[in-house]
């Protein structure tokens, strides 16, 4: 949360939906890596990422080693970038992981990652779209989600789903297809747990028994791979206890556009709390009244929370995200996101 005091004695906090600073040192996450011989670093806001000929995540909870099918030809701080048989791939830090772009311009490929845990955990939580390697029942030690087939212009233009290979209880292979084969930017993260302002799933007609609750991307709408897509959200208002008690003005959430379509989204209250581990579209629950409708600006979608979130007094409120238009979808990160965070502006007194 980053808060500011304007003139005329009112605050404003920004609050991001992953947490964007460090939890030891209190110090917003730098998204650079330092390079030190061979070996090259990053600290999140609870993980460190090590690189050497692999990628090493650890935490307090464990490490797991990634390793990539390729060999590291250049560094920046930024990035880091490998050579792969008629391609590259892309290291980019995120907010408490790293995000991993496989390019093969040429041929139309399925690009892999290995991952060894360093202990046997307690479960794993899976689908098309994300891999969680879970410490706790509803707490995931590691993730790895899909964003999508990004153009050379890093939008997102097509889901990408991915498939899971057990080698044993502490080694997996992860691997990611476009679903358009003439399309080949394959664009995934790779994230450790951290509290998150809102937890959610999104809910699809075309899987009316999928559970989606640590998916990273949502594309809101109808569209081919999903048919029609809901996000269901709840706020975690305890997460914020900066604002608890105050006198609530105004309340926007301001969420990214990760892909072309620039049709509005919505957002409506729901019959009853929601479950994100339980929800799917079969058992979904009633959509109700529609209280904001998003304006655009500068990649974000913007919607006016105030009618819903109101006060701070609920320990959580729930609501669900939606497409307006049906032609195309509407691509956003969901709650899970680290690459591209949600972030609510709460003015108060």
């Amino acid at each position: 949360t980053i808060h500011f005091q304007s003139p005329r004695g009112t605050k404003t906090a920004f609050c991001f939906n992953a947490p964007i600073r460090n939890i030891k040192t209190n110090n917003i996450v730098d998204l650079k890596f330092c390079h030190n011989g061979q070996t090259s670093t990053f600290i999140g806001s609870e993980a460190k990422l090590q690189m050497t000929d692999k990628i090493q995540m650890l935490n307090e909870f464990g490490r797991c080693d990634i390793t990539l099918e390729g060999n590291i030809f250049k560094k920046t701080n930024k990035a880091i970038f490998y050579a792969a048989d008629m391609g590259s791939i892309e290291v980019r830090p995120s907010l408490n992981g790293f995000v991993l772009i496989f390019d093969y311009p040429t041929v139309p490929r399925s690009p892999r990652i290995r991952l060894y845990l360093d202990r046997s955990f307690e479960s794993i939580r899976s689908n098309n779209r994300f891999f969680s390697v879970m410490r706790e029942r509803f707490v995931p030690f590691i993730t790895v989600s899909c964003i999508g087939v990004m153009d050379e212009h890093e939008k997102i233009v097509n889901p990408c789903e991915l498939r899971i290979e057990k080698s044993n209880d502490r080694e997996h292979i992860l691997t990611f297809h476009a679903t358009q084969a003439a399309q080949c930017r394959i664009a995934i993260e790779v994230s450790m747990q951290e509290t998150k302002l809102f937890q959610d799933t999104t809910v699809e007609s075309k899987s009316p028994l999928m559970n989606n609750v640590f998916g990273g991307v949502a594309f809101l709408g109808t569209s081919a791979m999903f048919g029609e897509q809901l996000l269901y959200s709840r706020l975690q208002a305890l997460n914020i206890p900066q604002v608890q008690g105050k006198k609530i003005i105004k309340t926007v959430l301001h969420i990214p556009r990760l892909g072309y379509n620039e049709a509005a989204i919505a957002v409506n209250t729901i019959a009853a709390r929601f479950c994100s581990f339980g929800s799917n579209w079969e058992n979904k629950i009633p959509v109700r009244d529609t209280v904001a409708i998003s304006t655009q600006s500068n990649g974000y979608y913007h919607l006016d929370m105030t009618r819903l979130l109101g006060n701070f007094e609920k320990k959580s409120e729930s609501f669900v995200i939606r497409g307006i238009t049906t032609s195309q979808p509407v691509i956003i990160p969901t709650g899970d996101s680290f690459y591209a965070p949600q972030i609510l502006e709460v003015q108060y007194q």
